[in-house]
């Protein structure tokens, strides 16, 4: 099949946004999660994620975060979705964090190629500290047999003047065995890597995490996930727990 040319626009940009950018760590929140390069054109999902995380040695800094958010596969390669976060510290209530503009780009056909290819593409707005972002990278998904694995790599930038210099290396995987899709067990992590021109594991976290959808008839579905994940360097928090529910319909 030949490469899809109105999607060569999404590519050329994508390219030259990183070519542009220039060389503190960024730090996955406990609702963060990981984006399949799969569009599925004209459905509509409402989804809700969160968490809490507690970082080593200090048992009263603990971290809570939530995310409501609607998307809509707006074309067959397009899937955009408008999110609001939510955070909550010990020494502050629940109150609105910020607000996203995310979206998929499907890039190949799913199944058709050595690997599945996609480009996420995220507008930001943080409300307590009056700033914007741009984030945006590959994804990528890969079957092994049963398993399957996707990986997402992100870049992201500070949009106004004052902002901190460079550009922030996250990432985001997970892996997961295919056996009954109500009930799959895997794994997950999240982390970064500093700023680019000064690159170091600055963050990491993973863990056992498991994986369902369930169908619910006349186009609709549930889908779900949840991980329990472990800090493995200094900087990372100990604990995070978090969770992932879709309901996806036509």
């Amino acid at each position: 099949m030949r490469p899809d040319r109105s999607l060569r626009p999404f590519r050329r940009a994508f390219v030259l946004l990183l070519l542009a950018w220039v060389p503190g760590p960024a730090l996955a929140g406990p609702a963060s999660k990981v984006y399949m390069p799969q569009v599925s054109y004209g459905e509509w999902e409402l989804e809700l994620r969160g968490g809490a995380q507690q970082w080593p040695g200090r048992p009263g800094d603990r971290a809570q975060q939530y995310v409501t958010d609607i998307g809509y596969g707006i074309a067959p390669r397009w899937f955009t979705e408008l999110a609001v976060f939510y955070a909550k510290t010990p020494d502050r209530a629940l109150q609105v964090e910020g607000y996203e503009w995310e979206n998929v780009f499907q890039l190949t056909e799913i199944g058709e190629h050595w690997m599945d290819v996609g480009l996420f593409a995220e507008l930001a707005h943080d409300r307590l500290e009056k700033k914007n972002y741009l984030e945006l990278g590959p994804m990528f998904q890969k079957e092994f047999g049963r398993a399957l694995v996707n990986l997402n790599l992100l870049f992201k930038r500070g949009l106004a003047r004052g902002r901190e210099p460079g550009t922030e290396f996250e990432y985001a995987w997970q892996w997961k065995w295919r056996g009954t899709a109500s009930f799959e067990p895997g794994l997950q992590g999240f982390g970064s890597f500093g700023r680019i021109g000064d690159l170091h594991a600055a963050e990491n976290k993973l863990g056992p995490a498991f994986f369902g959808r369930v169908l619910l008839g006349a186009g609709r579905a549930l889908k779900y996930d949840a991980a329990l994940l472990f800090g493995t360097r200094n900087g990372s928090p100990d604990r995070t727990l978090r969770f992932q529910l879709e309901y996806e319909f036509f």
